[in-house]
C-alpha cells in the first residue's frame, strides 16, 4: 500500500475536522450545507452550493469511519496512479455525479408519496450528507483501472478480483435502492458515484495519454 498522499491527507483532514464541528461541537451544518432536494429550491432549503458540500458531512461515527477507510484504503494508489490533480477531479466529479442522480430519483420517489404520509415528511427533510458517493466513484476507477487485482473482503477469506467485487457492490446497491432494503440509506447515490467515476476514468483513457 502506498503512504498517505497529499490530496487523500488534506481530504481526511477536512472530513475529521467537519465531524468534530459537527458532532462535537454540536454545530448543524447538515441543515445548510447537507443536499436538499433541487425542488425544494424555493423554500429555501436547497441551494446550489449543497452539491458540493454535502460530501464532507457524515450522519456519525460509523459513517464517517467506513467513508474515511475506503479513502485511505483505494485514495493514495489511485492519487500515485492518476496525480493529485486528477484524483482530485476525479473524487469531487463522482461525488457531485451521485447527487445529482440521487436527486433525480429522490425526486420520483417523493412524486410517488401522498403529501401527508410519514414518508413523504422524511424524505422532504431530512438531508443526504456523506462522501460515499466520492468512495464509490474511487471503487470504480479502481477496478477500472486494476481489474485484476484480487482483493480479500471480510469476513470472507476467498480472494476475488476488483472486477467482480465492484459489480456485485453494484448489483446489490440496485437492488437494495429499488426494493428499499436498509432505509436511510442513498443506494441511488452509490450508483451515481460509481458510474461517473468510471466514466471519467473511461474519458480519460480515450485522450492521447492512456493509462493502459
Amino acid at each position: 500500500m502506498y503512504q498517505v498522499t497529499p490530496i487523500v491527507r488534506n481530504l481526511l483532514i477536512i472530513n475529521i475536522v467537519v465531524y468534530v464541528i459537527q458532532h462535537i461541537l454540536r454545530i448543524d451544518l447538515a441543515g445548510i450545507f447537507g443536499y436538499h432536494n433541487f425542488s425544494l429550491y424555493e423554500m429555501g432549503l436547497f441551494n446550489p452550493v449543497q452539491i458540493f458540500t454535502y460530501m464532507f458531512l457524515h450522519g456519525g461515527t460509523g459513517h464517517i469511519f467506513s467513508n474515511m477507510f475506503g479513502l485511505y484504503m483505494f485514495g493514495p494508489m489511485l492519487e500515485h496512479f492518476l496525480g493529485s490533480k486528477r484524483f482530485l477531479t476525479l473524487y469531487l466529479v463522482s461525488g457531485i455525479g451521485a447527487c445529482v442522480l440521487h436527486g433525480v430519483v429522490n425526486l420520483y420517489e417523493i412524486s410517488q408519496l401522498p403529501i401527508d404520509s410519514p414518508e413523504y415528511t422524511m424524505m422532504m427533510s431530512i438531508p443526504m450528507v456523506g462522501a460515499s458517493g466520492a468512495i464509490f466513484g474511487m471503487l470504480g476507477a479502481f477496478a477500472r483501472l486494476f481489474p485484476n487485482t484480487e482483493m480479500i473482503i471480510f469476513p470472507l477469506p476467498i480472494p476475488i478480483k476488483a472486477k467482480y467485487l465492484v459489480s456485485l457492490y453494484a448489483l446489490f446497491e440496485i437492488f437494495s435502492g429499488i426494493y428499499s432494503i436498509m432505509p436511510g440509506v442513498a443506494h441511488f447515490a452509490h450508483i451515481g458515484g460509481l458510474i461517473f467515476g468510471i466514466l471519467l476514468i473511461n474519458y480519460w483513457n480515450k485522450k492521447k495519454d492512456r493509462f493502459y
